[in-house]
């Protein structure tokens, strides 16, 4: 199917966005924060059972980079795109990080969201940064753990392009520890057509980072009213017990694990995934 690609003004900023497909409105949240996005690969999977909307988000990609930087902003952002595209209640599908303002846009707008998809997300306890380090760090060998050490160390006194720099060699270290199959690293999603931004995620991670901590976050998950699959594949280094507290506590949650895929399943396990996201958008429930 064709791709319609436009500059939707929304919100206070211009945002880029592409739509294909035909039937129930999806909308998809890419994962950072502060990059841009990548999923057309989901998008292909169910464009024949659904209307599908993708967007870079504020200061990220093809987007305006204006502030603010928060997370009633993105929100917001999402919501007023919902009202441009003139869709009552839609599906959210976020992906890492996009999972996380899928699930806070589910719970501010639940008469808006008709479905909710959280993917590869990291969940609402504050324990999982110490468990995903821990993981991540397990896969790589002896020699890289070292220059993973020496990284994090330099990005202590660095600044501007230097910084930049160094937490690019991290992400790239870091890159195989996502898969399942670090064989398949050339099919993972490169984010060098457009800047990093670097000050975005940076605000955004510190506010997400606070909340976990209060446990406000947590509280509300309950108030999720949508039919909810929480996604992930088997390899995800972040801890998949935070992500079955979350299905736990959304009354009408449930959690599936895709055997031999990591943090982007749709890359190492395309027909599995495509089979348990296309059952649950249409699962007439």
């Amino acid at each position: 199917m064709s791709i319609s690609e436009r500059y939707v003004s929304a919100n206070g900023v211009t945002l880029w966005t592409a739509t294909q497909g035909a039937g129930p409105p999806v909308v998809l949240c890419h994962g950072g924060p502060g990059i841009y996005d990548y999923l057309g690969p989901v998008a292909a999977m169910i464009e024949d059972v659904a209307t599908v909307h993708r967007y870079d988000q504020r200061g990220c990609g093809r987007s305006e980079d204006v502030g603010p930087y928060d997370v009633a902003a993105f929100v917001g952002d999402l919501d007023a795109l919902r009202a441009h595209w003139g869709h009552e209640a839609w599906m959210v599908i976020g992906h890492s990080w996009g999972a996380h303002l899928a699930l806070l846009y589910a719970i501010q707008y639940p008469e808006r969201t008709a479905r909710l998809v959280y993917m590869s997300g990291t969940g609402i306890d504050p324990g999982w940064h110490q468990d995903y380090r821990r993981n991540r760090e397990a896969k790589l060998p002896p020699a890289e753990r070292e220059c993973l050490r020496l990284l994090r160390q330099q990005q202590l006194t660095a600044t501007g392009e230097e910084l930049e720099r160094l937490k690019a060699e991290e992400a790239s270290l870091l890159g195989k520890t996502e898969l399942y199959d670090v064989t398949r690293l050339d099919d993972v999603p490169r984010y060098d057509r457009f800047p990093i931004n670097y000050s975005l995620n940076a605000a955004l991670n510190a506010q997400n980072n606070q909340t976990e901590e209060t446990g406000g976050l947590g509280a509300r998950v309950s108030e999720v009213r949508a039919p909810t699959l929480v996604l992930d594949g088997e390899g995800d280094p972040r801890p998949r017990w935070a992500r079955a507290q979350v299905a736990q506590r959304i009354p009408d949650g449930r959690h599936a694990t895709i055997p031999r895929a990591g943090h982007e399943p749709w890359i190492e396990q395309p027909g599995a995934t495509a089979r348990i996201l296309r059952d649950f958008l249409t699962d007439p429930v």
